[in-house]
């Protein structure tokens, strides 16, 4: 019987292939140690029936990875209650498996290095500074540049819950969050998957969410239980600009036809940042404060 296969590119080195009318998902890494990571990870997570990720299929090959493709899963919308909600439990999904697989004990998984990281970040920032201010202007920039230098400051010397290490996802991005039908969400695409403090990814998470929900971190915190139990650490990590500072300086590496249609989303998209970011800072200092004297 002949075997039908169609391929669909999707990214460089993703694919959507149809074959006999099943849809796998066909990504090739150059790496060879990148693709064992894939594997080996969605193997152990299957060990402990963890059901909100696809499994990993036998089709592909050292360098490449094939998996079902999730038909009916769509990108959650962080502007809807019901979509946070349901991403949230998944992430803790996630996070729970420490119970069952060390896994801060596997050599191909490395711990999220946070501080270094986000120092890097605002690095980059500051060395693409004039072209960023050619869009922004020194004032914009000047206050984007205080207020990461004053939450680096903050997070060096707040500290975490004192929880297990356990496995991140990576990148909390709404596309790598898929909710099907039933409501449930299926995390995808592991690659920057890593070791470290549960809190630390639900503030990345945090971070891709407060837009969405206009800055209002009282709402968020009002509405889901497992954020009044966040450390200081995980507190402080919200005031830093990590979404204006990684979209600017990729706005960088840009031709320059592409820069000025990136710039007019991105220019209305930090005026509101900035406009909230005080009343984001008082509420985030107030928690602190508040959760100093907690036993």
């Amino acid at each position: 019987m002949k075997v039908e296969k169609k391929f669909s590119r999707i990214k460089e080195n993703v694919w959507r292939l149809e074959e006999n009318g099943n849809e796998y998902s066909v990504k090739r890494y150059a790496d060879v140690r990148d693709a064992i990571k894939i594997r080996n990870l969605h193997e152990l997570l299957q060990t402990v029936d963890f059901p909100y990720c696809a499994p990993i299929s036998e089709k592909g090959n050292e360098h490449i990875v094939v998996q079902p493709w999730v038909t009916d899963g769509f990108p959650v919308d962080f502007s809807k209650q019901s979509d946070r909600r349901a991403s949230l439990k998944t992430l803790e999904a996630l996070h729970e498996t420490e119970t069952v697989v060390k896994w801060e004990s596997l050599p191909f998984l490395k711990p999220y290095a946070l501080l270094d990281k986000w120092n890097w970040r605002l690095e980059r920032f500051r060395n693409n500074r004039q072209t960023i201010v050619s869009y922004l202007g020194e004032n914009v920039v000047d206050q984007l540049e205080l207020y990461s230098e004053q939450a680096l400051a903050c997070l060096r010397t707040a500290p975490a819950r004192e929880v297990p290490t356990t496995l991140l996802h990576g990148d909390v991005v709404h596309h790598n969050l898929l909710k099907t039908a039933e409501g449930t969400v299926t995390l995808i695409d592991f690659d920057l998957a890593c070791t470290g403090h549960p809190d630390v990814e639900i503030a990345l998470w945090l971070h891709r969410v407060l837009p969405k929900a206009d800055y209002n971190a009282a709402l968020l915190f009002d509405e889901e239980p497992r954020l009044q139990v966040l450390g200081q650490q995980a507190i402080a990590m919200l005031q830093y600009p990590n979404e204006m500072l990684r979209e600017w300086s990729y706005l960088t590496t840009l031709p320059e036809e592409r820069r000025v249609l990136l710039a007019q989303q991105l220019i209305p998209f930090t005026e509101q940042a900035l406009n909230r970011w005080p009343e984001l800072c008082r509420f985030s200092n107030n928690l602190l404060e508040h959760n100093r004297y907690l036993p």
